[in-house]
């Protein structure tokens, strides 16, 4: 049975609130449409751009039982959370796939009770992005001063570095975000999206030294950076980009590699991550 909630979304893209909306029905608006800039000729059209458009979504909320008290509740989250800092979305299961889009909820009317006890009122949620499936965490590039020991009878061991996943396919028609942690130490963290033939064709790069205890979030889908030292204070770390490459990371259609200068980096290094799959 499909699910629908509203979500807000933290620097790295993980659920830390919700609000379920349980009982919703005539949802609206879940597809998708496609605007097509065309050059016209006499006989055919030429396209020279597709663009999805972002929909209003409008569905109904139920209330039974308690409906007003439910009815308030609902008014006073999404006022708590409407303010532009925040990162709002709609989270819909449909009982395959749990998929996110971020916006806001632009209205919410109030009827009376009806003879059943039901009050309902109809929800709408403008996006601001298409929906997305979240690909946390499936990107792990690690340094260790070890790697994997064995007990020979001389001190053995391999793998100082161990990478997982570092692979992101976008089969969207347009570039996708990446939202990524690089955890010290570090000199110069300069990350590198490289294509199928291994050329770069997205860098970032920070010009100063990640120690010990310290981390960086990159969240391309937000638009922030981050630094949090290790006395864990936050502050915005997007004036520290270089200014000679690009400022967040962005994975073009098609397949591409993940790759950071870890031979700059000490024992406890780690950079963990993944991708927002937009989806039509």
């Amino acid at each position: 049975m499909r699910k629908f909630a509203l979500v807000i979304l933290d620097e790295v893209d993980e659920v830390i609130d919700r609000y379920n909306l349980d009982i919703v029905t005539e949802p609206q608006g879940l597809g998708f449409t496609l605007n097509l800039s065309k050059l016209t000729g006499d006989i055919e059209d030429v396209i020279t751009k597709v663009v999805q458009s972002k929909n209003v979504i409008k569905f109904t909320v139920n209330h039974y039982y308690r409906s007003y008290d439910k009815a308030n509740a609902l008014a006073l989250w999404i006022q708590e959370y409407s303010k532009a800092e925040n990162t709002m979305a709609l989270e819909y299961d449909d009982g395959k796939i749990v998929r996110y889009c971020e916006g806001r909820v632009t209205s919410l009317s109030k009827t009376e009770i009806d003879v059943y006890g039901n009050l309902s009122q109809s929800l709408g949620f403008e996006q601001t992005t298409p929906f997305f499936v979240k690909r946390e965490n499936t990107i792990t590039i690690q340094v260790s001063s070890t790697g994997k020991s064995y007990p020979f009878t001389y001190p053995y061991s391999y793998g100082r570095n161990k990478i997982e996943n570092n692979d992101i396919k976008n089969a969207y028609i347009y570039d996708v975000p990446l939202i990524i942690t690089i955890y010290g130490a570090i000199d110069s963290p300069t990350i590198d999206l490289v294509d199928e033939t291994g050329k770069p064709y997205n860098t970032v790069k920070f010009d100063k030294t990640l120690y010990t205890g310290e981390k960086i979030v990159i969240n391309s889908a937000q638009k922030k950076i981050y630094k949090t030292t290790d006395d864990g204070v936050t502050v915005d770390y997007r004036p520290e980009v270089s200014p000679e490459y690009d400022t967040f990371l962005m994975a073009k259609n098609g397949n591409s590699k993940i790759r950071i200068n870890d031979a700059e980096a000490a024992d406890g290094f780690k950079l963990v991550g993944g991708w927002r799959e937009y989806r039509l």
